[in-house]
């Protein structure tokens, strides 16, 4: 998601606000010509040794509401599910399951208290 890899890789946003961080205007300053992409929104993250970090579906909701008021063109939602493929597999035999905390479980099922 670094712009900088290849002259024509697209720099994106990743994190669990891409919105209130200032990372649009940032964005908007470096690279006048690219659209404004979020292909990672965090539905948690953990930084080793820190406390459990669960994001409730208000907060998921305002950041990407504010997304695209502000002028987001593209919103990845594959980790709004924990980065979970449904059927809990990403090809034959192979299971793909980044956190059971978040929004959607991988089964499709809610994740309620």
């Amino acid at each position: 998601c670094n712009g900088l890899s290849a002259n024509s890789t697209i720099e994106t946003c990743n994190g669990c606000n891409c919105f209130d961080g200032g990372w649009m205007d940032q964005h908007r300053h470096a690279y006048p010509n690219q659209p404004l992409m979020h292909t990672e929104d965090w539905g948690w993250f953990q930084p080793w040794g820190q406390a459990l970090a669960i994001r409730t579906t208000e907060d998921l909701g305002y950041s990407v509401a504010g997304w695209f008021a502000a002028g987001g063109a593209y919103h990845a939602y594959y980790m709004w599910h924990g980065g979970n493929h449904y059927g809990l597999t990403g090809g034959s035999g192979m299971t793909t399951w980044y956190s059971n905390d978040v929004v959607l479980h991988g089964d499709g099922t809610p994740n309620e208290p």
